[in-house]
C-alpha cells in the first residue's frame, strides 16, 4: 500500500514537472520565434518594377552589345558602310543585351535610333526593319516611306516598335536588336563613291534604343544600432553588378524626408552591392523612421524611388564611430572616385657611383580610396578566402588576432604595411589604387634603395578620413642618356577611381650636375617651368584638376658634364661677356661709346636665359651673339679728335663734318679752305 502511495506521488511529481516545463516553454517560445524571425528576416523590396531605360549601341563585328551606361561609350564610333544598291535583305547589325533581370516587359513603344552619313549621292532610298526579341518573343518595325529617304549628309534613321505585354525575362534570358536592309536606291550617284554609312558607339553617334523593362530590384534590410548612431543600408540587386552603383548618375537617401549627408560605405557580394549611410539625427530611444531612397540610373530618366519604415531603438547620446565598418572589403569608388594629391620631390646628385637620383613621392589620398586603404590595414593578414588578392598578398608578420578587425589600426599593422610595401609596392599599386608604379615611380628592381613610410594624419579609426602614403627612392641613373622622369601613370577604369588628380613635381640638382633639354610632351593642361642659379637646377611641373585619361611625359638629360653644370655656366657666362666687352672697350678708345653703351642691354638677357634654364648651347650662342654686336658697333662707332686738337680748337672756330659730326677746327681764313675731317678724314671744303 505503502509502495502504491509512494509510486503514486512520484508519477505524479514526474507530471507536474513536465507540465511545468511546458508552461516555462510556452511563455519563453515567442520570444525565441521573434528573434529567430528577427536574424532570419528577409530584406524589404522598396522597388522592383519595369523602368524606362536608353540601351546604347557598343562593339564592333561578332561583339556587338547593347549597355545601359552612357560612361561606356568609346571616342571612336564603329560603323558599317552600304556602298552599292541592293535588292535583297542584308543585316546592318546585331546587338544583344546578354545579361537581362527577372520581371514581365509591359506593353509600350520601343524607339531605335541609329546615326547615318550619306556621301557620294544626293540621297539614298532604303527599306530596313529593325527587329527586337525579349525573350520568347520578337517584335518589328519598318521604315515608313517619308522617312526611308535619307538626304546627303548625316542624321539619325528611327524606328517606332510597339512591343506587347506579356513577355517574361529571366537572369538567364537575353534581349537582342537586329537591324536589316531589304532595298537601297542612291539617288544621283557619283560614280562608285555613293555610299551610305551606318555608325554607333561613341559620344557623338551614341546611337541606342530607347524601351521598358526590368531593370533591378533595390532592397533594404533592417537598420543596425550603435550608440545614436543608426546604419541604413540599401542593396541594389542587378545582372551588372559593381557597374551599377559605379555607372549610375547618382543614389541618395532621406529619412523623414530630409537627405542624409555624408559619404556612404559601399560593399559588395556577387552581383549585390551595398550602400550604407550613418543617420546620425535620432532623437533617442524608440521611433518610427521613413527612409527613402531615389537611383538617378541613367540621366534624363526618371529616377528610381523606394520607401520603406522601420522601428529603432538608439540608447544613448554618445554615438558610435560615425561609420559603418563592413563585414564585407568596401568598394574602391562609387562611380565618382576620389581625391588624389601627388607631390615629388627630386635631388639629382653625383658620387663615385655615378648620378644618383633621389625621389621622394607623397600620394594623399581621400573618399572612398583612403577608406579602402584603412579597411585593408585592419586585415593585413586575414585568411578570408573573398578578400581581393591585392589584400590577401600581406601576411601578417608580426600582426596579431587581436590587432586585426578591430576597428583601429594598430602600429604594429602599419609597421608591417610599410615593410612588405618594398616588395608588394608595384602590386599594391597597380590592382589597388590603379596607378602604373614603373610610370609614376621607375623600376623598382632597379632602386638601390627603398622606404615606404604610411601617415594616417591623425585618425588611427577605420573611418573615411585621407591617407598618406609617401615612398622614397634611390636609383642610380644613366650620364647623357634622355630619360623619362614620369610618365601619365593613372590606369584608366571604366569606373573611375579617382575623380580627379593634381600633381606637383620638384627636381634639382647641384652646381655640377644638370638636368637639360628638359621637354613636356603630349599635355597642354600642364605647367612646366625650369630655372637655374649656380648653385643648381630647378625643374617645376604643376598641374591641377586632372582626368584620368589624360595624357603626358617629362623627359629630360641627366648629365655631369662640366659644360651644362650650372656653376661653370655661370663663371663661363661672366667670363666671356667681360673678355666680350673688355675687347669692345679696347676697339673704341678712340671712338665715340654711346652706342656700345646702350647694346650693354644684353647682358641682363643674357642672364634672364641663364636664370630659364636654357641649356648651355643657347646661352653661349646668345654671349657670342652679343659680342659680334658689341664689336660691329664699336668698328661702327665715329672716331673722336685727337688730344692736340681739342686743345688747339679753343683759339679757331669749329664746323661740324657734315658725314660723322665731329667738330673741327677752321685754322685758315683763306677760302675757299680744304681739310680733312679730324674724324672720318673726309676732305671738307669751306668757301665762306
Amino acid at each position: 500500500m505503502c509502495l502504491s502511495i509512494i509510486g503514486s506521488f512520484v508519477g505524479n511529481m514526474r507530471t507536474a514537472t513536465f507540465i511545468s516545463f511546458l508552461f516555462v516553454g510556452m511563455l519563453v517560445l515567442p520570444f525565441v520565434s521573434t528573434s529567430v524571425e528577427a536574424a532570419d528576416s528577409e530584406d524589404v523590396v522598396v522597388y522592383s518594377d519595369a523602368s524606362e531605360v536608353e540601351l546604347y549601341l557598343l562593339g564592333s563585328d561578332s561583339n556587338k552589345v547593347l549597355t545601359p551606361f552612357l560612361a561606356e561609350l568609346g571616342e571612336e564610333s564603329q560603323s558599317v558602310k552600304i556602298q552599292n544598291s541592293i535588292q535583297s535583305q542584308e543585316t546592318v547589325g546585331k546587338w544583344t543585351l546578354p545579361q537581362t533581370w527577372e520581371g514581365t516587359v509591359p506593353a509600350s513603344e520601343w524607339t531605335f535610333s541609329i546615326s547615318y552619313v550619306v556621301s557620294g549621292a544626293a540621297a539614298a532610298q532604303i527599306n530596313a526593319t529593325a527587329t527586337i526579341t525579349i525573350g520568347s518573343k520578337s517584335y518589328s518595325a519598318q521604315t515608313d516611306p517619308g522617312g526611308s529617304i535619307l538626304a546627303q549628309g548625316s542624321g539619325n534613321l528611327e524606328f517606332k516598335i510597339d512591343v506587347e505585354a506579356g513577355g517574361v525575362l529571366t537572369t538567364s534570358s537575353s534581349l537582342e536588336l537586329e537591324m536589316t536592309a531589304q532595298t537601297l536606291l542612291f539617288s544621283l550617284p557619283e560614280g562608285a563613291d555613293a555610299k551610305l554609312e551606318f555608325f554607333w558607339g561613341s559620344t557623338d553617334d551614341d546611337s541606342s534604343i530607347e524601351g521598358t523593362l526590368p531593370l533591378l530590384d533595390i532592397m533594404m534590410p533592417e537598420p543596425e544600432i550603435e550608440g545614436s548612431d543608426v546604419y541604413l543600408a540599401v542593396k541594389l540587386d542587378s545582372p551588372w553588378g559593381l557597374s551599377t552603383l559605379a555607372l549610375a548618375e547618382s543614389i541618395s537617401l532621406s529619412v523623414d524626408g530630409q537627405p542624409v549627408t555624408g559619404d556612404p560605405i559601399e560593399t559588395a557580394s556577387g552581383d549585390t552591392v551595398r550602400v550604407t549611410w550613418t543617420w546620425d539625427k535620432a532623437s533617442g530611444g524608440i521611433e518610427t523612421i521613413k527612409v527613402e531612397v531615389e537611383l538617378q540610373f541613367q540621366p534624363g530618366m526618371p529616377p528610381l524611388k523606394g520607401s520603406t519604415t522601420f522601428e529603432i531603438e538608439t540608447f544613448d547620446g554618445s554615438g558610435g564611430t560615425g561609420t559603418y565598418y563592413p563585414p564585407d572589403e568596401p568598394l574602391r569608388t562609387n562611380g565618382d572616385g576620389s581625391s588624389l594629391d601627388i607631390d615629388i620631390q627630386m635631388d639629382l646628385t653625383n658620387d663615385a657611383n655615378g648620378l644618383r637620383l633621389q625621389k621622394v613621392t607623397t600620394l594623399t589620398v581621400g573618399n572612398e580610396m583612403a577608406f579602402w586603404m584603412r579597411w585593408g590595414l585592419d586585415h593585413i593578414g586575414d585568411d578570408d578566402q573573398s578578400l581581393s588578392t591585392t589584400l590577401r598578398a600581406f601576411s601578417a608578420g608580426s600582426v596579431t588576432d587581436e590587432d586585426r578587425i578591430s576597428r583601429n589600426i594598430e602600429p604594429t599593422e602599419v609597421g608591417e604595411f610599410e615593410r612588405q610595401m618594398a616588395n608588394l609596392g608595384p602590386m599594391y599599386l597597380s590592382s589597388g589604387l590603379g596607378i602604373n608604379a614603373e610610370d609614376l615611380l621607375g623600376v623598382f628592381p632597379d632602386f638601390d634603395s627603398i622606404q615606404v613610410d604610411l601617415d594616417l594624419n591623425g585618425e588611427n579609426g577605420v573611418v573615411n578620413h585621407p591617407v598618406t602614403l609617401r615612398i622614397s627612392t634611390t636609383e642610380t641613373v644613366e650620364d647623357d642618356k634622355r630619360t623619362e622622369l614620369i610618365n601619365d601613370f593613372l590606369i584608366v577604369q571604366p569606373a573611375p577611381l579617382w575623380s580627379d588628380f593634381s600633381i606637383s613635381l620638384t627636381a634639382k640638382t647641384n652646381a655640377f650636375t644638370s638636368l637639360s633639354f628638359s621637354e613636356l610632351k603630349l599635355s597642354e593642361n600642364l605647367d612646366l617651368s625650369v630655372s637655374r642659379m649656380p648653385w643648381g637646377d630647378t625643374i617645376h611641373l604643376e598641374g591641377d584638376g586632372l582626368q584620368q585619361e589624360e595624357e603626358f611625359r617629362l623627359e629630360t638629360v641627366p648629365t655631369k658634364a662640366l659644360v651644362f653644370a650650372p656653376l661653370v655656366i655661370a663663371v663661363l657666362s661672366a667670363a666671356g661677356l667681360l673678355l666680350a666687352f673688355a675687347i669692345t672697350m679696347r676697339i673704341t678708345r678712340q671712338r665715340k661709346r654711346s652706342f656700345v653703351y646702350f647694346e650693354l642691354v644684353f647682358v641682363p638677357i643674357i642672364g634672364l636665359i641663364y636664370i630659364f634654364g636654357y641649356n648651355s648651347i643657347v646661352v653661349g650662342g646668345t654671349i657670342i651673339g652679343s659680342a659680334l654686336v658689341w664689336w660691329i658697333t664699336a668698328f661702327s662707332s665715329p672716331r673722336l679728335a685727337p688730344q692736340h686738337s681739342r686743345q688747339s680748337a679753343a683759339s679757331y672756330p669749329m664746323i661740324p663734318c657734315p658725314a660723322c659730326q665731329v667738330m673741327n677746327p677752321v685754322t685758315s681764313m683763306e677760302r675757299p679752305h680744304r681739310f680733312a675731317c679730324t674724324g672720318c678724314e673726309r676732305v671738307i671744303k669751306l668757301v665762306a
